[in-house]
Formats: structure tokens, sequence, C-alpha cells
């Protein structure tokens, strides 16, 4: 019997924690929220759905690429913890135990690994007699927060001799207050090394500085950041020049080896603000596929040894040679949809015939709807079961503050990036 699936969605859970030093926190979470979409694509098909609000235009997406068995659900209130927002809507939960079935048993994916998730699992067994398989959670929550953490990053690498070599972690320094960041700072700088300050716990590229030789206002910078101060801090090498920003994710299992889920090509736009993500059969080709894929098959067996289950990514970037890892984030990440959707909706082997990306598209006119934006897109929205090449536009809940996303597919790299442009285009953006 198969087992019914439970997704929770809680992509904003962990970086609520982080962002809430921020003035605009609300806005920083505002931006995140839609990622709860890309769950559609997360493990089979048919699936519970557990976001923060429901999913914006999800009949038109079910309909579109025959996702019929997919059922969303919301909590009732939003208290900053998804998994606690749904043990207090008794409605929710018991809708959760009814789809477990006969069986009385569910898988539950979440997108991040978090205390309460285990209080959830708890209270499913405890109140409904529901058993909860958690196939992607390691069981030792401080392990995977750890890892989640630069500092836990650098830790695992340093063990393994990753300082060196040509795969890597850049030279850098841990800091546990702004004077010792200020130090780590100026020495770098003195060297003639450009560095990058990042907060332990950091995410979405939230409180990064960049400084370089020359920069005078230190103190300043750092004084005036709300994210420094409190958690250690990471002061390293900031590579920059002709560079790559590749990225892998991997699974560890409880049994069985780690094995490597894809690789992609992260589209940036400036040094700081991921737009995107690109998988193909072209990257096996980058001068920087082996070492990373290679590296970081070191790090999932370190991972697995200590205790670590589910997925993992690392991002990096490739100069010169050599692959510098410079976050380790320890959960789902923003590109394992990519892979799924290939893999779902084209097939198993679908880089064998096809590049699969996501493109963030913002500056969209504030309350467009999406019969607009298919009207805008015409003949370039097409569905992978019946096109060899098309837009998929996805993460539909934040349409209305003027950003939507897609999903692209196409028969190789040069057409994907290609795709990506006339859609730009056709939405009335610049590039």
């Amino acid at each position: 019997m198969t087992v019914p699936t439970v997704c929770v969605c809680n992509a904003v859970d962990t970086l609520r924690d982080f962002a809430v030093r921020a003035d605009d926190v609300d806005r920083l979470l505002s931006e995140c929220y839609a990622q709860q979409d890309q769950a559609l694509f997360w493990g089979p098909l048919r699936k519970m759905l557990i976001t923060y609000e429901p999913i914006g235009d999800l009949d038109w997406q079910r309909k579109f690429l025959e996702l019929d068995g997919v059922v969303n659900l919301s909590p009732a209130g939003r208290g900053g913890s998804l998994f606690a927002d749904a043990l207090a809507d008794p409605e929710l939960m018991a809708a959760v135990a009814a789809h477990a079935g006969p069986g009385r048993r569910i898988r539950l994916i979440p997108h991040t690994t978090t205390a309460d998730l285990w209080r959830f699992a708890e209270a499913l067994r405890s109140g409904y007699g529901i058993e909860v398989e958690l196939p992607e959670s390691t069981p030792d929550q401080s392990l995977r927060d750890l890892f989640d953490t630069k500092t836990g990053l650098r830790d695992l690498a340093a063990g393994l001799g990753m300082t060196d070599g040509p795969c890597r972690v850049p030279p850098g320094a841990h800091c546990d207050d702004v004077q010792e960041v200020e130090s780590a700072v100026r020495a770098m700088l003195a060297d003639g090394t450009p560095c990058i300050v990042k907060a332990d716990r950091g995410e979405a590229s939230l409180g990064l500085l960049i400084f370089r030789p020359g920069d005078d206002d230190i103190a300043e910078r750092l004084a005036a950041s709300e994210f420094y101060g409190e958690d250690p801090v990471v002061v390293e090498e900031f590579i920059d020049g002709d560079i790559a920003f590749p990225s892998v994710e991997y699974m560890v299992p409880e049994d069985g080896p780690p094995h490597l889920c894809y690789t992609t090509d992260m589209l940036f736009e400036g040094a700081t603000r991921l737009r995107g993500n690109v998988t193909a059969r072209e990257l096996k080709d980058a001068w920087w596929y082996r070492p990373l894929t290679e590296g970081g098959l070191r790090l999932a067996r370190e991972m697995q040894r200590r205790g670590y289950r589910g997925h993992f990514g690392i991002d990096a970037i490739a100069r010169d040679g050599v692959v510098h890892m410079h976050d380790l984030n320890a959960r789902r990440t923003g590109s394992t949809h990519v892979h799924e959707f290939g893999d779902q909706l084209i097939g198993p082997k679908y880089l064998d015939t096809h590049a699969v990306g996501n493109y963030d598209l913002y500056g969209l006119p504030a309350g467009l709807d999406l019969a607009e934006v298919l009207r805008l897109l015409g003949r370039l929205v097409a569905s992978p079961r019946t096109a060899d090449r098309g837009v998929v536009p996805t993460e539909l809940t934040d349409l209305r503050t003027g950003r939507v996303s897609c999903m692209f597919f196409a028969p190789n790299l040069a057409e994907l990036h290609e795709l990506i442009d006339e859609a730009r285009m056709a939405l009335g953006l610049s590039r």
C-alpha cells in the first residue's frame, strides 16, 4: 500500500528567526512566502500540502499540469511556525489524520526540519493514532541546526581537510563579537583581500556586507547592520571576478549511501540577489563539475556518519580552477523543485533531453492577475507533458505584489536562457 504524503511548506520559519531583527521584516518575509508553492512538485504529485496561506491560482495549476491529486490546506492562524499553527488548528489536524487513510500512516516531507516538527508528529501519534514516517528529517535536531550554519560548514570542511585543494571553503575566520569582526576585516583588507561578512544563521542573502581594500567605513557599516551582535559571524575572502555560481544537492538516506540529486547553475542579479537556477546535461562538461560533486559527496558521507538524514545543498563560487564552498543548506533548497519538476513531469531521465530551470521575475504591475500574465506570455506558455519547450508560471501566491516565478524547459541550456529572455520581454521587463 502506498503511504499518503503530507508536505509541510515551512520555508519561512527559520528565516523568520533571523529576519525579525530587520526594520522591514514584513517586506523581507512577504517576498519569501511564495516559496511554499514550490512544494507542488515535491515528492509524489498526489499529496496534501500544508502552506502558510492558500496557494495562488492552484485550480489553474492543477488543470494545466494535471495535478488532480493535490490537496491544499492552511491553518487558521499564523504565529511564526507553520507546524505550531497546524497543531493549533483542530480541523486541519483532523484532515491530516483523515488523509492517512485506513493504514493510519503518513509520510511527512518538510521544507526544513524544526523543533516543532517533532511536536507535530507526536501529536498525530498520540492524539490520532497516526504513525509518521520522516525520511528527510534528522532525529538529532541540534545536528541539523549546526550543519545549517556558516561556522558549521567551515568546521565540517576543515575536519575533512577541505581548506585546500580543488574544492574547499574560502580562507576566513570565525568571530564572536563585532570587535573581532572588524579586526578580521581589517586584517584581510591589509593583505589586499576583499572579504564578505556573514551572520552564522543568515539566510536569503540578508545582512551580507562586502568590503574591499581601501574601504574606511568598516566600523560604521558593521554598527549600522541589524544582523550582527548576537550570534557568531564568519569573515571570509570574497570571491569575485570571472566566476561561476554552481550548486549541488544531495540526499542522505537513513539506509544506503548518499547520492547526488542534481547540479545547478545559480542565476544572480548582482553579487548577492539569487533570481533562479538551471540544471542541464551540459553542466557535466563544466570544469567545476567534478571537484564540486566529489567534494559534496565527501561532506555527505561525513554528515551521514554523524547521523544526518535528508536533503542538503552546497552553494559555491568557482574561479581559476578552484571551487569555493560558501554555504550549506541543511534542508530542501530553493531549487529542489526544479529537479523534481523535471523528474515528475518530463521523466526520470529528463536531463538526457531537456534543460530545466526557474526564474523569479520582479517589477510587474502590482495587482496583475494570472489571466493577464498568460495573455502576455502567449505562445510561450506550454506544459512539459505536451511540448518540448515552454514556460509555466508558478509561485503565484505573490503575483499581486508584482512578482511571478516561472519554470522553464527547453531542449538545451542555450535555448533555456533564450526562453528566459523571451519571457522577460513578453512581460515588459528589462534584462
